[in-house]
């Protein structure tokens, strides 16, 4: 097993850690670029933009160049991204610029890590390899307020550094993978079929859409519990700041880390389908919790509710966009998955900034956050319910890389 998951594991952290590396350093941030919730807002739209929008493209990519070329160009693109701000690293437009282009680098070796687990696990190893894949992801969220808060006045400039150190460390792990990995040749015309034909059929799929937005309120709400929680929980103590709250958030985010890890022991008494469902239905109804209460105690425990349910249903969603489309589309069908997901997710992070900049409260947005994620759930729930029943869920994506 181990085979199977160690390359997927490291690159899923290193891109975890891009994705976070601002957040736990939110008023140093603000501070840099004399801006409030609204300009730190924009900020980290920058990253989470690239890492929706290269979702499909990145797909593409990996399934016609083959994912080990794929993998080398974000990480050269992870390195120029955390290297250039020292240029001039309070100039807010250059920095958002290479937060863009550090998303570019996030979103494909995020999806490398899922192309390499579909093609090294074996059928029945499939779901625990992608739990554990997207848990790895997760960790490596977690990791900076673990990290940056403890490195002084300018930790920001790790923020940097870090990711740049990581991403070249992944560089040379790479060269131990197995030949089939690093020789992987780009698919066949006829085997991939016509580029048009596969964005047909992964852009007219209605399961694949409901997917996505369920995928989007499940990673989302772990993305923006990294993002605001610090900052809501300041709000609520009502005594401090976002910052003295990291290391209780990092816990937060190391409860999603094991739900995903997890969330396939599950598979033993419930559905991918049931798992998926009762996920997002509960996260709707806990949204509207943290929204409502003021105690930050119960705030906490919330969040860390929020997270393992946002992480359970991982490998569960990953499987089901697997059993929709033939194995060829695997990557492309994954990769438009997720990028409706992390639209859900920029549009999430934005409301949430912006609604707290002017209203002093991020109440009302959570509130409105959970009552959406209700109204998903009933539109969506016998759409995701039908899914089960078609073919072999874990067959697809095992197959994947023998195109």
């Amino acid at each position: 097993m181990f085979s199977i998951i160690w390359f997927p594991a490291i690159i899923s952290i290193s891109a975890g850690y891009f994705f976070m590396s601002v957040a736990p350093l939110a008023t140093q941030f603000m501070a840099l670029f004399g801006v409030g919730y609204a300009g730190l807002s924009l900020f980290l739209s920058g990253l989470l933009w690239a890492h929706s929008l290269v979702q499909l493209p990145a797909g593409l990519i990996l399934d016609k160049i083959g994912v080990y070329r794929g993998f080398l160009l974000a990480i050269f693109i992870a390195i120029i991204a955390n290297i250039l701000p020292f240029l001039a690293p309070d100039n807010l437009g250059l920095a958002t610029g290479l937060r863009f282009m550090a998303g570019l680098s996030s979103g494909t070796l995020f999806l490398a890590g899922v192309k390499v687990t579909g093609m090294l696990a074996p059928p029945e190893k499939i779901t625990q390899a992608q739990g554990i894949q997207g848990a790895s992801f997760c960790l490596g969220t977690m990791l900076p307020f673990m990290t940056l808060p403890y490195l002084g006045s300018e930790a920001w400039r790790f923020s940097y550094l870090i990711p740049a150190i990581l991403a070249i460390s992944a560089t040379v792990l790479s060269l131990f993978l197995p030949v089939r990995v690093r020789k992987n040749s780009p698919a066949s015309s006829n085997t991939l079929g016509n580029l048009m034909t596969a964005l047909k059929t992964v852009s007219t799929s209605v399961p694949i859409w409901a997917l996505g937005i369920f995928h989007g309120l499940s990673y989302g709400t772990l993305n923006n519990l990294g993002q605001w929680l610090p900052s809501i929980l300041a709000d609520m103590d009502g005594k401090s700041t976002a910052m003295a709250w990291s290391l209780a958030t990092g816990f937060v985010l190391l409860t999603g880390t094991l739900g995903r890890a997890c969330g396939s022991v599950l598979l033993r008494w419930f559905s991918r389908s049931w798992i998926t469902n009762t996920a997002v239905l509960a996260i709707g109804i806990l949204y509207i919790a943290l929204g409502l209460t003021g105690n930050v105690c119960t705030g906490l425990a919330v969040g860390i509710l929020l997270a393992i349910l946002g992480g359970i249903n991982y490998g569960s969603i990953f499987s089901l966009t697997g059993n929709v489309v033939s194995p060829a589309y695997l990557a492309t069908a994954a990769g438009f998955m997720n990028m409706i997901a992390n639209i859900a997710n920029v549009v999430l992070t934005l409301v949430l900034g912006t609604v707290r900049e002017y209203t002093g409260s991020f109440g009302m947005a959570l509130c409105a956050t959970g009552f959406f994620a209700l109204l998903v759930w009933l539109a969506g729930r016998k759409i995701i319910g039908a899914l089960s029943h078609i073919g072999n869920i874990p067959a697809s994506p095992a197959s994947a890389g023998k195109h």
